[in-house]
């Protein structure tokens, strides 16, 4: 059987997600076995998820994603290298032989060249960065160069993550799929050609649209985000005072450290001095040079208490949902790795394992903390939640 893996957020799963999976089929063949590695709690862009990881996997499951297991967190919140990196290890250790991913330019031996241009040009002296440019701008900028036409893909954001995955391909035996994406693109302010965008998604459901998200969504997915949300369990609000508080604790310890060389840290710790709330920490810290992403990375890594130095491979794998015949997958993939489909069971794997462990309980008890519902937010959630199961 092939077994083809994907990374996502599905933060929400939306019809342009359905159709990268089912091209993914199409392409690679029926009997084709799909392995979604999965941000939990928190995505890339750092922050908290729309609703709670078990749900967005259940959405991925019945959207055509065999077995669904969870990114770790320190990958989870990290640079889209760093985040390509850990996905990638993941899906390695379930034995993949292809990666599909969705990019703006679907040409793969394009975007495996400039990601082997991209070796070439971080092998070299890490430059000086001109004021008010960001290390990915200078990169870009570095890349150009060497080969214009190789540089502008890295304008595109999802282009960026395709470059990522083909370098972190190059030490595993997986092969590259590149699918064109279709309609909106990441963080478009409007539908297009019948699809929309995750972020204009997330804003329906802040700003109370929820039925105007349908359209957009498979019927299965949308089902279960109305569901959530009448629940009181969507959409999740990062608790700010909270999230301050945790911070504030880190900085009077010495612990709001990301060990970056270019004043970040100072940036952070003296916003979190002065703001009054979590978003003006932000806003403070913000710069062209230290963009609100990197910012929120930072300071949730902080608040969870991820090390700088946090290993992005995976040291277990985590299942959230899946169907036959990602049972069937479990059943036979390598035993490298331990794996958890009960959190009940995690005091019995190894001692070495327990801090990061640990440190995902708190990650899902910090998200609790998020929900509408204030009867959701008690501790122990983590231990509650179990995979979902597709027929």
């Amino acid at each position: 059987m092939r077994i083809c893996g994907v990374i996502a957020e599905y933060n929400p799963f939306h019809l342009g997600h359905a159709h990268h999976l089912a091209e993914t089929r199409r392409i690679c063949g029926a009997e084709t076995a799909i392995i979604a590695v999965m941000s939990g709690n928190f995505v890339q862009r750092g922050s908290f998820a729309l609703l709670d990881k078990y749900t967005r996997a259940e959405m991925a499951a019945r959207g055509g994603a065999d077995l669904v297991v969870e990114l770790p967190l320190a990958a989870a919140l990290c640079s889209a290298e760093g985040f390509a990196r850990g996905a990638v290890a993941m899906l390695a250790a379930l034995g993949c032989d292809t990666l599909s991913f969705g990019s703006e330019t679907a040409d793969t031996d394009l975007l495996c060249h400039t990601a082997r241009l991209l070796d070439t040009v971080d092998a070299q002296p890490a430059p000086t960065l001109p004021r008010g440019l960001s290390y990915a701008a200078a990169r870009q900028k570095a890349l150009e160069r060497i080969d214009p036409a190789a540089a502008v893909l890295l304008s595109a954001p999802n282009n960026t993550l395709a470059v990522e995955y083909c370098r972190a391909l190059a030490d595993t035996p997986m092969r590259p799929l590149a699918i064109a994406r279709r309609g909106a693109g990441h963080g478009a302010a409007a539908p297009a050609e019948g699809f929309a965008s995750a972020s204009y998604l997330r804003g329906l459901a802040y700003a109370d649209k929820l039925a105007a998200c349908a359209p957009y969504m498979p019927p299965d997915a949308y089902r279960l985000l109305a569901d959530s949300a009448a629940k009181g369990l969507a959409p999740a609000a990062a608790p700010e005072g909270a999230l301050l508080a945790l911070l504030r604790d880190r900085l009077y310890h010495g612990l709001l450290l990301t060990g970056s060389a270019d004043g970040f840290d100072q940036r952070l710790q003296k916003a979190v001095y002065r703001a009054r709330d979590y978003e003006e920490a932000v806003a403070l810290a913000q710069t062209r040079r230290f963009p609100a992403a990197r910012v929120r990375r930072a300071y949730l890594r902080a608040a969870l208490s991820i090390p700088a130095n946090a290993p992005v491979a995976p040291a277990y794998l985590r299942v959230l949902a899946l169907g036959p015949r990602g049972r069937a997958l479990l059943r036979r993939a390598p035993k490298a790795l331990p794996v958890i489909v009960k959190p009940v069971s995690e005091k019995r794997l190894p001692e070495a394992l327990q801090p990061a462990l640990r440190r995902d309980a708190f990650a899902d008890d910090l998200f609790a903390l998020a929900l509408p519902d204030p009867a959701a937010r008690a501790g122990g959630s983590h231990f509650r939640g179990t995979p979902r199961y597709v027929p």
